[in-house]
């Protein structure tokens, strides 16, 4: 049987894509939003874009190029207690997706 793997004979039957609904979706980012406020992230990264803008001085700087300074070193500063808290919520969402199905 050269071709099994064409043929997909696979052990395991792939899984459908588990998606949460938008009020899930929604409701999560609220939570996120909250928690990134609460620990006092949002005013670091306020904070850490104004020094951005003043180091440019007078050169103009778009969204996409202050952006891509920004965001991986944002994500970064995340909490860890806060990125493993979400990490839950999220998987307990989607577990409770799949239930639904």
């Amino acid at each position: 049987m050269p071709y099994s793997k064409e043929i997909g004979t696979d052990a395991q039957p792939k899984e459908e894509n588990v998606k949460l609904t938008h009020c899930e979706s929604a409701t999560l980012k609220d939570i996120l939003q909250t928690r990134l406020i609460e620990c006092g992230w949002r005013r670091q990264i306020e904070q850490f874009i104004r020094e951005k803008i003043a180091e440019r001085g007078n050169q103009t700087i778009t969204s996409e190029e202050l952006a891509a300074e920004i965001v991986p070193q944002a994500r970064a500063m995340v909490p860890e207690d806060v990125r493993n808290e979400m990490m839950i919520r999220v998987r307990e969402a989607l577990e409770s997706s799949l239930t639904r199905k």
